[in-house]
């Protein structure tokens, strides 16, 4: 198999000649679960690979098409044959384009879309400014987490602009990581590639917002949990779930009503 450097196989003993896909901006640590956890649940014959973003830095520039370009020129150049593409989150666009684009070599994949939300302003603002700030809760107190969240608003207030947004969410971060992070005496290297990572995460954000939704929703389905603020409606059929956001890919209930909709 050709080696990958935009994809991670979760399994590495799996079938690398029939495969799912899965588009997600991974990150260790994070609250929410992710294919990794669907996975264990899944039970299916094909291998499942989850998309990897570039390295740290070298994100700078690169648009929508410059993330699609990189995942599907891999992808067929692998010769492998993709059975399906999942997206979660704001991932969800990515994971309709590639879609797209596969099936300019092959018959196109199923999606499943897991809790699809459009990368706007508010969405960037509730589900990444203020994640990365309540993580430090900790070592912060309660008024200066108040004080960042006041001044994440007034800046989504201020910029229509999602990259002109982002770069300021970046900004903010990087004043309140500095106050946490002297406290626990972070080493400056780490407390720099915290706030490179972050960096990282918003220009994925605002390349997704570059891209459109198709209007061919035939073979797509969509899985949600309970009532999640910044849903992206697309008119897919949709399934689902009394389950918090954070957990929708760890629940064996979920990973029952995927295994449904595979080929």
């Amino acid at each position: 198999m050709t080696e990958l450097h935009s994809w991670h196989p979760i399994d590495e003993n799996a079938d690398d000649k029939e495969v799912i896909i899965t588009v997600d901006f991974t990150v260790t640590g994070r609250p929410e679960a992710g294919f990794a956890e669907l996975a264990k649940h899944l039970e299916t014959p094909y291998g499942i690979w989850e998309s990897l973003p570039p390295a740290v830095g070298d994100e700078t520039g690169m648009t929508g098409d410059d993330y699609l370009d990189r995942w599907t020129g891999e992808l067929r150049a692998s010769g492998a044959e993709v059975k399906a593409v999942f997206g979660y989150c704001a991932s969800s666009v990515f994971a309709l384009a590639i879609a797209e684009r596969i099936a300019t070599w092959q018959a196109k994949p199923r999606v499943v879309l897991f809790d699809p939300t459009a990368a706007t302003g508010f969405t960037v603002l509730y589900y990444g400014f203020f994640r990365v700030v309540d993580a430090l809760a900790a070592v912060l107190t309660e008024d200066e987490v108040q004080q960042a969240h006041a001044a994440g608003e007034a800046a989504q207030r201020t910029h229509d602009d999602l990259e002109t947004l982002t770069k300021e969410f970046v900004r903010l971060y990087r004043e309140v990581g500095t106050t946490a992070f002297e406290r626990v005496e972070l080493d400056a290297d780490r407390a720099e590639e915290l706030v490179a990572w972050f960096s990282s995460y918003m220009t994925y954000l605002v390349a997704a917002s570059q891209l459109t939704v198709t209007g061919d929703l035939a073979g797509v389905d969509v899985i949600r949990s309970a009532e999640l603020p910044g849903a992206l409606e697309i008119g897919a059929r949709e399934i689902r779930f009394d389950i918090d956001h954070s957990g929708l890919l760890s629940q064996p209930e979920v990973a029952q009503a995927v295994r449904g909709l595979l080929p």
